[in-house]
């Protein structure tokens, strides 16, 4: 006789090779197209959902958009289902029963292993299905990364407890209930839940969702586990989006202050300041778009993570982003001030040195050749000064003057 079993979903963000080039988004023509071309080059047995534009508001019940890329599924794993996402992530759904006789340490550890191993398993047709399609495809707006194509990198895992109303009333469950929640942000969620007062916990890492009746004189209330689950997909991705956003800003960082290859220094940090930028632009532009209750939901639960605080620290960073690169650009300024300084002072010593030659050269024509200055009354006192001059005296006083014309540039600079 098999044990009783508990419902369970766990919620993993993974990097996704399968990316879209930056600035790309639901506002440009070629979106739809670009997503419904790489699912029709794919072999439909991988169970890639098309993505179809839909007019905005047009379902008071309903989102407005959908911000994922696509749904991937495995017809032979319909319990996994992977929601691809922009910027090379995509949240792994796994639904599994557990033993219920398990401890809720023993439920946690069970959910993290068993999560582990079922995306590794898939993980292999999940890069395939992309692979060859991509390439087929043949455009620069979407993108396949060699990262992490061999083995996934999982972020991390959250583990949620999925109950009917009339299973709350076991004592069992409800001692789990509290186990479970116990060392979460809000273990007084236990209290609530078992009173019936709440639906959901999901607050840090150990979830807890109740599927209530439809209550007669409220149609719009949510039922079912789908709303909560859906929210807290979207807030995963958002909050991983956003770390690596905040990752990538201080690999910039460290690079622009480290390495001494400048230009792909600036390239980085301009190019990671942008992308920060916009998943903050993508993050509050989708919120309007949220039917009332998940974007509420979407918010509280992204309050209990701090999330805030991570887009001002991204905040941050971007601004040291930002100084760096006009620092940058001041030196290159500055470089390109002393070449033209440089310039000026090698044209202005020939432009004396070549006036001293001339000056010399004519006045001696002039004293030799007195018929050149047949229209004066007297000879010039002044070209018969220079003729008398040494030649090396010449050379020096252009050199002085060279000199003083660079001492006088340094002062009016200055001041």
């Amino acid at each position: 006789m098999e044990s009783p079993s508990l419902k369970a979903c766990t919620i993993s963000p993974i990097y996704s090779p399968l990316g879209i080039a930056l600035g790309v988004n639901q506002s440009s023509p070629e979106y739809y197209e670009l997503l419904n071309k790489l699912a029709d080059h794919n072999d439909f047995s991988s169970g890639i959902h098309k993505a179809h534009q839909q007019q905005d508001y047009n379902n008071i019940t309903a989102d407005a958009r959908d911000n994922r890329l696509m749904l991937w599924q495995d017809p032979t794993k319909p319990e996994l289902k992977i929601h691809v996402f922009a910027n090379n992530i995509a949240v792994v759904e796994y639904e599994l029963k557990l033993d219920q006789n398990l401890s809720a340490l023993q439920l946690a550890n069970e959910c993290q292993v068993k999560t582990t191993q079922a995306i590794a398993d898939i993980y292999p047709s999940f890069i395939a299905s992309f692979t060859e399609s991509v390439a087929k495809l043949n455009s620069n707006r979407v993108t396949l990364t060699k990262q992490h194509v061999d083995k996934p990198k999982i972020y991390w895992t959250t583990q949620t407890l999925l109950f009917a109303r009339h299973e709350v009333q076991h004592k069992a469950h409800q001692a789990l209930i509290k186990n479970w929640l116990k060392y979460t942000d809000c273990p007084d969620d236990a209290d609530k839940i078992i009173s019936g007062t709440q639906s959901y916990s999901l607050t840090w890492l150990n979830y807890v969702v109740i599927d209530e009746p439809l209550a007669p004189d409220d149609e719009h209330q949510p039922t079912g586990y789908a709303p909560y689950l859906e929210t807290m997909i979207l807030a995963q991705y958002f909050y991983t989006a956003q770390e690596n956003c905040n990752t990538i800003l201080k690999q910039a960082i460290d690079g622009a202050y480290n390495s001494k290859k400048l230009n792909e220094v600036s390239k980085n940090l301009a190019k990671s300041r942008v992308l920060a930028r916009l998943h903050q632009v993508d993050y509050n532009e989708h919120l309007k778009y949220l039917k009332r209750f998940k974007r509420k939901l979407l918010a509280k639960i992204l309050s209990g993570w701090d999330f805030e605080n991570l887009i001002e620290n991204g905040q941050r960073m971007i601004e040291i982003c930002s100084s760096r690169l006009q620092e940058e650009d001041n030196k290159r300024r500055e470089r390109s001030t002393v070449m033209t300084d440089l310039l000026l002072v090698t044209l202005s010593f020939f432009t004396v040195f070549e006036l001293s030659l001339y000056l010399t050269e004519f006045s001696r024509e002039m004293m030799s050749r007195p018929a050149l200055d047949y229209n004066d009354e007297t000879p010039s006192f002044f070209l018969k000064f220079i003729a008398e001059v040494d030649a090396d005296f010449m050379f020096g006083f252009g050199f002085l003057l060279t000199f003083l014309l660079i001492v006088l540039y340094k002062f009016i600079k200055a001041k």
